[in-house]
Formats: C-alpha cells, structure tokens, sequence
C-alpha cells in the first residue's frame, strides 16, 4: 500500500500494535466465539457457502468459527501480529480463512459479501466522520439482501456502571484498568497496567504502563443515524449477541442491518 493514501495514525493505533495482543486472548473465548457465530448465521439466515467478512477480525477467533461452519471467509485487521495467530489457529482447526492485512478505513470491497461482521468494540476508535466511512465501506461490501451485524459497548449502560479501575487475570498475572469516561465527548479513556508481585521491601506491588486506549462510545441513536437508515431495508436492534432485547441496562449495543 503506498504510504501516501495510509490513513491519518488514529489515537489507540498504538495501543492495538503493542499492548492488545498481549491481552487480547484475555477478553475472547473461543465458546463465546462459537454461540455468537451460531447466533449471527442463524439472523442472516445464510446459505450453505456463503461468502463472510470479518473485520476486524484480531486474532481470528470469529472467522475460524465461521469457517467452521463451511462459509468462505474473509478476515481484515491492521495487526500482523494478530493475523500470525489468526493464521496459526486456522492452521490447528484445518480450515482456510482468507487473512488480509489492512486497515478497516481502507477496505475497498464491493457487492462480495453476504454477511458482514464488526465486532467486540471495534467501531468509535476513528474520528466521526471516518467511523461512518467505515460503516459505509461494510455497506459497500453487501450483496444486495446481504447483512451487516455491528456489535459494541452500549454507550448509555458504561455511563451508568463504568468502575473507577478493575483487575483480571492473564496467563499468571494481573492487568489493572484504570477506566475514565468524558460525558462531553463521550470518550472513554482506558491506561492498563501489568501488576507486578509486591516484593518484600515494597508492600504496595509496582506496576508497569503497558499501553493506553480512548474509544467513542456511541448510543444507539447516535450509531443508528450513522448507520444512514434509509439505505437498508431494515434495520433491528439488540442488546447483545444472543437476541437479548436493547435497554439501557444491556452492556452491549448489537445493530442488525438488511442491504
């Protein structure tokens, strides 16, 4: 790719390059992965063989699932670190995903998909104006009566319910994420740390910045407008990606659209 068109860094570039394949397998299950997929096919009610983009898809888990099921996949992501894995796991799970490295912002697809997936948060880390190219280039991608099922934080629950920091655990030791949430922006700014053993002299245990992310929350209205509704058949809402109905409470926002 020539370096002249290369999107603008955008702020958590960084971030997903060194610090989220580090933890990223921290916060995805491969069960979760499985009743996801299961859900997705069964509302696009797609064809044997079906042609499906995921993107981004980081370190594969949903495009293998997918795969699994006997569909032709394409997954997208700008980290070549995650698609290593992506590439390794398909290997173990003896399918053949298609793997391309780009950024979403430049994917140039056009009428080749019959399922379209953006999921686990991955839309908001662009300014407006390029998070709605993106939802545009997932249209752009469709079949006509192709779908494209876009999943993320519900804006109006992390308001209510984001903790000041919380802990978990990755292959034997602890990630702490201090959280902070601008209601004027809403952007929400994550630092994460990798706690290291107190040892004897120092009771407090130290810790080490490890990356830092910022990502737009959007409310379902806000994602719905910029979704450009009059361009789909139909457009649906959930709160998650097993059907559960949208509500304020649901920690998801799951947008289902109809080319």
């Amino acid at each position: 790719r020539s370096s002249s068109i290369m999107p603008p860094v955008f702020q958590s570039e960084r971030f997903f390059r060194e610090a989220w394949p580090q933890i990223s397998q921290a916060f995805e299950s491969p069960m979760d992965a499985a009743s996801d997929v299961q859900w997705i096919t069964g509302l696009a009610a797609l064809e044997p063989g079906a042609c499906v983009l995921d993107a981004p898809c980081g370190f594969g888990r949903h495009s293998i699932e997918l795969a699994r099921l006997g569909y032709q996949v394409t997954g997208v992501d700008f980290s070549e670190t995650e698609l290593e894995r992506a590439r390794a796991a398909a290997r173990e799970a003896a399918v053949s995903p298609t793997f391309v490295c780009q950024d979403i912002r430049d994917m140039e697809f056009a009428g080749e998909f019959d399922l379209a997936v953006n999921l686990f948060s991955s839309i908001g880390y662009f300014s407006d104006d390029e998070d709605r190219l993106v939802l545009d280039r997932f249209w752009r991608a469709l079949k006509p009566g192709g779908v494209f099922v876009l999943d993320t934080r519900n804006r109006d629950q992390v308001v209510r319910s984001l903790p000041p920091e919380e802990r978990k655990r990755v292959n034997g030791w602890t990630l702490r994420i201090e959280h902070e949430f601008d209601p004027a922006t809403s952007r929400w700014r994550a630092r994460w740390f990798r706690l290291k053993r107190a040892s004897a002299k120092a009771k407090e245990s130290a810790q080490e910045l490890i990356g830092e992310s910022e990502i737009r929350l959007y409310s379902a209205h806000e994602l719905s407008a910029m979704l450009r509704p009059e361009r789909w058949a139909r457009v649906e809402l959930y709160g998650g990606l097993d059907g559960t109905p949208f509500s304020l409470d649901a920690p998801r926002l799951v947008l289902a659209a109809w080319k």
